[in-house]
């Protein structure tokens, strides 16, 4: 059986959910049988491997990582 903090981690990491998602998927995975469960997991696991997903997330790296150098900089 899948380990609940693995795939509380991938819930949370999910750049294709909203926050009201990763709480409603975070609230109901104690409920879940193991099947739904796998099925979740897939899912989670196909959205990672999107190419687009995984360049937004390098901007969005890039981004935060600007605005600490900026904010540190200032000090």
């Amino acid at each position: 059986m899948l380990e609940l903090a693995s795939l509380q981690a991938m819930i949370r990491e999910s750049l294709l959910l909203t926050d009201a998602e990763r709480a409603y998927w975070l609230a109901g995975l104690a409920r879940m049988t193991p099947p739904q469960l796998d099925r979740l997991k897939s899912i989670l696991d196909r959205a990672r491997a999107i190419p687009w997903n995984a360049a937004l997330k390098q901007t969005v790296e890039k981004i935060a990582g600007g605005a600490v150098a900026a904010a540190t900089a200032g000090k």
